[in-house]
Order: C-alpha cells, then structure tokens, then sequence
C-alpha cells in the first residue's frame, strides 16, 4: 500500500462524520456490483454534518439527512491530495481486502456447490442421475439444498448412507422390515426413520429410481402413507408387519398348494379376520370362497353395517381397507386379482375418497370396478358437511373419466357424500350377485 494510500485511509478511518459514508459506498458498490448510483444517510449527527459540508464544500449543517452519489464522492475526491486514487483501491484499503460484488460472491457459491455435487458424483457414479437432479433444484429436493448450506459435510455423509442403503436393498423377492434393514445398514434401526432427514433422503432416491423406470409418474414433495408404503414395498421392505393389516372375511389364502388353515376356519365359521402383513406375505395366492368377486369398502362400520344386514346362509367375500390403504390391503387385492377375482370397491364422495378410488382403479385397471360411485349415488348419500376449499383443490388430481361428473358435482356443492347412506343398496348389489351365480 503506497503512503498516499495509506494517509488517505486514515483520514477516512480518523473523520468519524465519514466512516458511515464510506461503509454505505461500499455497500452500495457490492449490491450494484459497479460504481454508480447514490447512498442515503438519514439521522445526521452534528459531527458528520461538519465533516461532509467540509469534505463536499457543501452546507448540510441545516439537514437531517443526505443523499450522496459516487459521482459527487469522486468529485470531490478530486479535490483533494487524494485525487489519483481509485475509489476501488480506497474501498479494498479501508475494508483490508478485496471486495467481491454480491454477483462475483454469488458465482463463487455457484461454482463452490457444483465442484461439490461434481465431486459427488465421482465417488458416487451409481447415484450419478439423482445426484444431477438434487443438484438441478428438482422436486422434493428443497431439503438436500437447506442442508447444504447449513453443514456440507452432512450432506456428503447423508449421501454416502443412502448409497450405502441402495446398494444393501433385499433381494432374490425376500421382504425385510425397514427397521431391520436400518439396522444392517446403518446399525442403527432408525437411521431410516421417515420424520429423519436420512430417511427422507432414502426414499426421495427410492421415489427417484422408481420414476427412473417409469414405474412412477411424477416425483412428489409431499406423500401420503399409501405411497409411500409403496414406494418402500417396490423394493421388499415395509414398516410394520403386526399393525399393518387388512380386514376380511369369506376370502381363502394359500402358500403354494397348502391352504392356509386361520383363513380356512375363519370362512367356515364366518368369522370376521383382522390379517397382518406378516401374516399376508406368506400368502402365494387368495381368492373369494365363492363366486369371483370379491366386495371392498374402505369403513369399518359400513363392512359391520353390511354383516349385520346379510341375509344369505353363507358369509360375503367382503374386505375392508380401515381408510387409506395399508400395504396388507394392496397386497392381498394383488393376490386376488392374480386369481382372476374381480374387485368391486366402494368408498365416500370426498376429495380423499374419489382419490382412493382412482388409485386402486389405476392399480388394476381391468380387474377393479367403482362400486356405487356414479353422481346419482353422491346425490343420495349427499351429508351437509362442507369441504374446505383446500381440501377441494385435490380434486385436481382426479384424472380417471368414470369419476369426472362426480368430481363436478362436489366441486359444485362442496359437500361431501357418505356411504352409510348407501348401505342397503350395497348389500342388495351383493345379494343380487350371489344369488343369480348359485
């Protein structure tokens, strides 16, 4: 630093009336990013008004505020012994370094975070295309970027297990608890935990991988139980396999050529059966006890409603989901269907409800028929509950064509519609079928 230099900032540095001045200057140089344009300072003291009507030969002894530009600053500075400085050599001098524009400090960043994901995706080559996708800013990634900034150390280590996982997923058909897999992973059984920002990560890449193949049609920020119950199942791990169950009664199981003997006695007493995923995974094949078609309704008292109205002598092949489907209920229509058994599904005329019922149409397109789902079944069953217009905006996603003038009509009435209203006609149905198929 020359001498002139050197007195110049110690001016600056000694004249508390233009130390805020020249902080403001440098600040407004690195939001612009250029000399140019001007600075307010507002609440003047008595000292900075001696010292800027000294500096700027200019009286502000009467304001209370000033609005300085760099051309006037320059100016002036001209005036002075000063004049062959820059203002860039001043500013440096005075902040004792190098001065980077917000631009200049953002690119750095920038190119900071793709010799990171770069780096990554070297010592990761498997995770290469999800990598560039979290790097990409894509759906559901928003968390891999907070985390990032906040400890990028972190993220590498997050990164690194969730290989670590992808490349330890069950194989040769087995299912393996996603507690335990946690466990001989990480040895820790819930490392996984999906309210964990590792297990979240974990099944954004299983999301990913899925929508890869094409197996899944768009990657969501946000999924409820049913998907991701899913999602973990295209890869054989579940969470839970004793109050993961499905409700049934009239349907028989087998494991391979052997019956399985609970459901077996369960038919001949016409004994309604609470069926844990533990005990459907063991399952090879299901199917009604009679008939081909077996009835689903997603309400506990609808399905009781029904049992207690049936007139016929033997028991309805009748499930019920609880709700939101529960990987036992997937898997056990799965194992149906294989079976060639039709599935006639009946739930309510809520966003939630025609939702559920789109999803397992779309899970067996040909195999799943909406039971009592037309508009002049939502006329009848018509509650004067009113829907919330945010739960009303996921009709949206209501694509299937035999819905749409149901999904008009709600969202003409905004009120949902009950099945309980709908329960004697939904055991006629049933009736009617068994009794023409004797």
């Amino acid at each position: 630093m020359s001498e002139l230099l050197q007195e110049c900032i110690q001016y600056f540095k000694e004249e508390p009336g233009l130390s805020r001045l020249l902080q403001k200057l440098i600040e407004r140089y690195r939001s612009l990013g250029r000399i140019g344009g001007s600075v307010r300072l507002n609440d003047l003291k008595d000292y900075e008004k001696e010292a800027l009507s000294s500096f700027f030969r200019k009286d502000y002894i009467k304001q209370t505020s000033a609005t300085i530009s760099f051309s006037a600053f320059e100016q002036a500075l001209t005036k002075t012994k000063y004049a062959e400085l820059t203002i860039i050599e001043i500013f440096e001098a005075f902040e004792g370094k190098k001065i980077q524009t917000n631009s200049e400090q953002q690119l750095l960043k920038e190119r900071q975070k793709q010799a990171f994901f770069n780096m990554l995706r070297q010592e990761a080559p498997h995770l290469e295309k999800w990598l560039s996708y979290i790097e990409g800013k894509g759906r559901g990634t928003r968390p891999f970027h907070s985390l990032y900034e906040k400890d990028r150390n972190e993220l590498k280590k997050l990164i690194f297990l969730v290989e670590q996982a992808l490349n330890g997923l069950p194989k040769n058909g087995q299912f393996e608890r996603l507690p335990i897999f946690s466990q001989r992973i990480t040895k820790n059984p819930h490392a996984f935990d999906l309210d964990t920002e590792l297990g979240r990560a974990f099944l954004h890449a299983l999301q990913f991988a899925l929508h890869q193949k094409g197996e899944w049609r768009v990657i969501k920020n946000q999924l409820n139980t049913e998907e991701i119950n899913e999602i973990l199942q295209a890869f054989h791990i579940f969470r839970d396999d004793l109050l993961n169950f499905v409700t049934v009664i009239g349907v028989k199981g087998w494991n391979n050529e052997n019956v399985n003997e609970t459901m077996e006695a369960a038919v001949n007493t016409k004994t309604v059966l609470n069926l844990p995923l533990r005990e459907v995974l063991k399952l090879t094949s299901a199917r009604s006890h009679i008939g081909k078609r077996v009835f689903v309704v997603e309400n506990s008292g609808v399905c009781s409603a029904i049992l207690d109205r049936w007139q016929l002598p033997f028991c309805p092949p009748l499930i019920c989901t609880h709700g939101q489907f529960k990987l036992a209920a997937l898997m056990l229509l799965d194992l149906c269907v294989k079976e060639g058994i039709e599935i006639y599904y009946s739930g309510d005329f809520d966003p939630e409800g025609l939702l559920m019922a789109q999803r397992i149409k779309m899970r067996h397109p040909k195999h799943v028929s909406l039971w009592k789902y037309t508009k002049s079944d939502y006329e009848k069953s018509l509650s004067t509950k009113e829907i919330p217009l945010e739960k009303l905006a996921q009709l949206n996603r209501i694509e299937l064509p035999e819905l749409e003038s149901v999904k008009l009509a709600l969202l003409k009435t905004h009120c949902a519609g009950y099945q309980e209203e709908l329960i004697d006609e939904l055991v006629v149905d049933m009736e009617k079928y068994y009794l023409a198929n004797q």
